[in-house]
């Protein structure tokens, strides 16, 4: 494929718009400029515009490290949508993986792939996400084996099952649900007459944050692939 089709169906703009990227000398093709925008590409090309780098696969999946005051949802509406924090090329084609509560930061992740998204967000695939938690007063040793033992009656006729709690000090610890019901993490230490004033998730599956606050990065192919392999897909059901 020709580099400015490319970058045309990567949302920088039409055929004879995106030239201008090519007349500042801000598109490199494997770190070298590129100044020719009839330039082809394959897919092991790393592409990149005025230093960002652009998904040359046929799936983008996004991370972005989400900061508080934000909501997941595609539009503003209270609160400012995340979708305001990816990159402008991206934001029309992905979507978000299910959801961070406004107050809550940390990993969030935005792919194209559908069913993807799809199986990530249902608890039936047990996906684990990892978050760190800071309570109001202090954590009791028995809490690790309560949380562990599952079948905890939250309300709304739901139990929450089983989860791992690691307790850091008197009013923080680390929590793994592999749910992800609907405010799961605070309806479970509210049973026990916590509240919960910070929530931070740290992983989702075998994907760790790994980007400063309000950031994002494209997923590589390999951790793409995992996020594949948990969710019981194949490479070929991406293309």
């Amino acid at each position: 494929m020709r580099i400015d089709r490319f970058l045309s169906l990567n949302g920088f703009g039409s055929r004879k718009s995106v030239k201008k990227y090519f007349h500042k000398e801000e598109v490199k093709i494997n770190g070298q400029i590129v100044t020719d925008y009839s330039t082809d590409i394959n897919g092991n090309d790393v592409i990149e515009v005025k230093g960002i780098k652009v998904s040359n696969q046929p799936y983008v999946t996004i991370m972005l490290n989400k900061p508080e005051g934000y909501i997941s949802s595609m539009i503003d509406e209270r609160y400012p949508s995340v979708m305001n924090l990816i990159p402008e090329q991206y934001r029309k084609r992905v979507r978000i993986v299910g959801r961070l509560d406004y107050d809550t930061t940390g990993l969030l992740l935005f792919t194209d792939n559908g069913v993807l998204n799809s199986r990530l967000a249902n608890p039936k695939y047990h996906i684990p996400k990892t978050y760190e938690v800071t309570v109001n007063h202090i954590l009791k040793p028995g809490l690790v084996e309560i949380f562990k033992a599952g079948d905890i009656d939250i309300g709304r006729g739901e139990k929450a099952a089983s989860s791992e709690l690691v307790i850091k000090d008197e009013y923080h610890a680390d929590i793994t649900v592999h749910e992800g019901k609907y405010h799961e993490i605070k309806r479970l230490f509210g049973k026990y007459s916590y509240d919960v004033i910070k929530l931070h998730r740290r992983s989702l599956g075998p994907i760790n944050l790994d980007v400063d606050i309000g950031q994002t990065r494209l997923l590589n192919q390999e951790e793409y692939l995992q996020l594949l392999k948990i969710t019981h897909l194949k490479l070929e059901d991406s293309l």
